[in-house]
């Protein structure tokens, strides 16, 4: 029978790092969803209304008899994006965005506020480990991407009356085991003590 608690909704779990959090390769990655973070892991502030969207793809190479009919399919390639938009604008998701060795930051003095210089060019942002946070109630959920990397920036439209938005693409390779996404799930369903 199916039941109505299994209806999840994707509410970001907003920390005061942010939903979205990320970290240099080889940082301790969580296996559970209650496990605690590594210090490592930063996060990149607001994300738009439209959330967090996951694309898995699968293309396969059929098989097929003497009479044409297909008989088998097997696995050709697997690739997984992940996309959503920023709505801050600040180093920590620039970075992310962009490079770490693109962001350059000076501290404000008495003279201009705190700057930022951000250079747009010929080069991608080093690989990072993600994390996406979510909930639902008592029930949580975390997508884990060991291995990652922005591969495109969408159009960034300046314009009066609407937020300034970032919106990237996150590619996934495969980790030491051959999987490049791991969701991980709690349904918050915990046993009283005459339970357990």
């Amino acid at each position: 029978m199916p039941e109505n608690k299994d209806v999840r909704v994707g509410m970001p779990d907003q920390k005061t790092t942010g939903a979205i959090l990320s970290a240099p390769i080889g940082t301790e990655l969580p296996d559970l969803p209650d496990m605690e973070l590594d210090e490592a892991f930063t996060g990149n502030e607001y994300v738009s209304e439209d959330g967090l969207t996951l694309s898995p793809s699968m293309s396969t190479n059929k098989i097929k008899d003497w009479s044409g009919a297909t008989v088998r399919e097997l696995l050709n390639s697997f690739d997984g994006t992940m996309t959503w938009t920023l709505i801050s604008t600040n180093p920590g998701q620039m970075k992310t965005t962009f490079g770490d060795k693109f962001v350059t930051e000076e501290a404000a003095t008495a003279a201009h506020g705190k700057q930022m210089k951000v250079a747009l060019g010929a080069h991608l942002p080093d690989p990072k480990s993600f994390v996406f946070l979510m909930k639902d109630g008592d029930a949580k959920m975390i997508i884990v991407v060991p291995y990652g990397q922005i591969t495109e920036v969408g159009d960034i439209v300046f314009k009066s009356g609407e937020v300034l938005g970032w919106p990237v693409t996150l590619s996934t390779s495969p980790d030491e085991d051959g999987h490049n996404i791991y969701i991980l799930t709690d349904d918050g369903q915990v046993l009283t003590d005459s339970e357990s």
